[in-house]
């Protein structure tokens, strides 16, 4: 009896062991299936981006009225084809073998790269790409706008700092030429102005979601906070010194910790300074005399001293900026 009763024990334990293995067997190729399944929906979304990319590139190729892609239209299409190709293969690999921060780094080039062909493609069926650092040419495509020629030329200003890669020093003297230093002074700063803010709140509320999702959120909340308290000073001089890319540092100022409030004002004063200096110093500070040269060794010689009087007073400029426009002062003063 009591090795009856035993042998039913082994044999439960036995089926039990064996319904477990069948629940495993049975979950592994669920997780098998779902898996098989991602990689499906992630080749295909990253096959119709690259696709979109494709045809973009033949067309941008194939609207190129001169220059050496236009002469070569057949090799900068194959190049283009293969390059694409290349890419959405790599990113395929990527999603097979589970590199999920490389897969989305693709992902976001194929969309940036959409975001960028399509507005090649609007410049050249408007014939604005090919007048673009050339003052004369840009100047007299804007005066063919007549009336509406100012709209036009903040629009421009505008989109220089969000889409267009134009220096905005060209633009700039360009519209002193088109419409004298006060007015195309007045002009820039509504279209630039304009574009910072639009460029910080793409940085701030879609640049920020967009690098969380391919570095992951706890990466990117660690780099901020190692910069923290510096984005301020380093940002700041940045826009108020010359030759730094005054346009991609909007949208880095959105991932900055930098408020909008003090964003608002550092940017107003630094691009001020920046576009009133450029439509007056093109007539009257020249670089063929004595004085022309003295007067901008001077101007670099301010800037100089003004990055070292911030930088020694970093903490302090800070600590009052900060009370002055942070979130936390305003609803403190609201209660």
């Amino acid at each position: 009896m009591e090795k009856s009763v035993n042998g039913k024990a082994g044999k439960g334990k036995i089926g039990s062991a064996r319904g477990g293995a069948y629940r495993g067997a049975a979950e592994e190729k669920r997780r098998a299936a779902k898996k098989s399944v991602e990689i499906l929906c992630e080749t295909g979304v990253v096959f119709l981006l690259a696709a979109a990319c494709a045809v973009l590139e033949i067309l941008c190729i194939a609207f190129a009225k001169n220059g050496f892609a236009a002469r070569n239209k057949l090799l900068f299409i194959v190049l283009s084809a293969s390059f694409t190709t290349g890419c959405f293969i790599a990113a395929a690999l990527f999603s097979y073998f589970g590199k999920g921060v490389l897969y989305r780094a693709f992902v976001s080039f194929f969309v940036l790269a959409l975001l960028a062909l399509v507005t090649l493609l609007i410049l050249q069926k408007t014939g604005l790409f090919y007048v673009l650092g050339d003052e004369e040419a840009f100047g007299a495509y804007m005066q063919r706008a007549g009336a509406w020629m100012p709209l036009l030329y903040i629009s421009f200003q505008f989109l220089q700092v969000v889409i267009l890669p134009v220096p905005a020093f060209v633009s700039t003297v360009a519209g002193v030429a088109l419409f004298g230093p006060f007015k195309a002074a007045l002009c820039s700063f509504v279209g630039i102005i304009s574009g910072s803010l639009a460029a910080f709140f793409i940085g701030r509320k879609i640049g920020y979601k967009a690098v969380a999702w391919m570095v992951g959120e706890e990466a990117l909340q660690k780099w901020l906070k190692k910069v923290k308290g510096k984005d301020y000073f380093l940002l700041t001089a940045m826009f108020v010194l010359p030759l730094f890319p005054d346009d991609i540092l909007c949208f880095v100022s959105g991932l900055s910790s930098m408020t909008w409030q003090y964003f608002v004002v550092m940017i107003v004063l630094a691009r001020s300074i920046g576009i009133f200096a450029t439509c007056y110093s093109v007539n009257f500070i020249p670089l063929n005399v004595w004085w022309g040269i003295l007067i901008w060794c001077v101007l670099i010689a301010l800037l100089v001293a003004a990055f070292v009087f911030l930088y020694k007073n970093l903490d302090t400029l800070n600590d009052f900026f900060k009370s002055r426009f942070s979130r936390g002062k305003k609803k403190e003063k609201t209660k």
